[in-house]
């Protein structure tokens, strides 16, 4: 689909069991895109690259949705990029714009702070926000509405005094988790639901918020942190409407989707992609599933003058996990 032909294409990168999506649309005669998160070390240049082959050299909106390697790896090389041009970024703040020594805070910490550097160097403080639900958003688009569903709080990587213990990694991560950015996305008459890692919090308060509740019925749904049990329960599942659930997911039986959660979708009549598998997975047992044997990027697409939208993926068979 050229350019010119585009109404809007969200696509969900194969990057491991880390997130990275690339939201392009068209906002009056101008194609916009959008990055939220990067994916993982291991698959850190994907991005990139597929940003440099697709003849994208401007993007109007980089989010990383919270402090992990797995999400904002391969936004640092964004970032550092002399061939893309960043116009924004919205994503945690940062008490120091300078990263830190090794050994003094964690591998993410340490990411996230050479990122942040970075950026605030390109872009300027004006440049940069740390979006909360509810606060006014920055008015970056006309033809697209983007709401903040999570966090309530603001989340910042706060600078710690120099002989204070390293945290936690679990701890941190389970923290950060907590905080990640929720973003509602439309477009075009399609609704988009990006919910990163987001956790117990967000689904208790979507549970019993009819403001969250009236954002949760979407056309795509990228399924929090591998649609596991402990943060996105098969109650919280049933609060929110999709026609497709996209997963990013390993074989690791700790980043596998519950069985609970993938009936509830079952239930809805949503399709299911993943971009990421194993042979060993027990999510998809197909064996002639497409990303069982190396990994897929889901696209939804819209031609401009169409009335509906399609996804150039293979599906999951939802029957073999429930």
């Amino acid at each position: 689909m050229s350019v010119q032909e585009l109404d809007l294409a969200a696509t969900f990168l194969d990057v491991g069991h880390g997130d990275a999506a690339i939201v392009r649309f068209r906002d009056g005669h101008q194609v916009r895109t959008i990055v939220v998160d990067g994916g993982g070390p291991a698959h850190g240049g994907r991005l990139l690259a597929y940003l440099l082959r697709n003849g994208i050299t401007v993007v109007d909106l980089l989010v990383a949705t919270h402090v992990d390697r797995n999400h904002i790896a391969g936004l640092l090389q964004v970032a550092e990029s002399d061939r893309v041009a960043v116009q924004a970024f919205w994503g945690p703040a940062c008490e120091s714009t300078q990263p830190s020594v090794a050994g003094h805070r964690l591998p993410d910490e340490r990411a996230y702070q050479r990122l942040f550097s970075r950026l605030h160097g390109r872009l300027g403080p004006e440049r940069m926000f740390n979006p909360v639900r509810g606060q006014p958003l920055p008015a970056l688009f006309t033809d697209i509405g983007l709401t903040v569903l999570h966090p309530a709080v603001p989340n910042i990587l706060r600078v710690p005094p120099n002989d204070a213990p390293a945290p936690q990694p679990a701890a941190f991560l389970r923290e950060q988790n907590e905080l990640s950015l929720v973003l509602h996305v439309e477009c075009r008459g399609i609704r988009l639901l990006l919910t990163s890692d987001a956790q117990g919090s967000f689904w208790t308060a979507a549970l019993s918020d009819p403001w969250l509740q009236r954002h949760l019925d979407v056309n795509i749904l990228k399924a929090p942190h591998y649609g596991r049990a402990a943060g996105f329960s098969a109650a919280a599942a049933q609060v929110l409407h999709t026609e497709y659930a996209v997963f990013s997911i390993s074989a690791k039986a700790d980043k596998q989707p519950s069985p609970d959660v993938v009936a509830v979708l079952h239930d809805m009549r949503a399709e299911v992609l993943c971009t990421e598998h194993a042979a060993e997975t027990t999510f998809c047992a197909n064996p002639h599933c497409y990303a069982a044997s190396g990994g897929q990027n889901v696209v939804f697409s819209k031609c401009h003058g169409d009335s509906s939208y399609s996804t150039s993926a293979f599906f999951c068979p939802i029957e073999a996990a429930v």
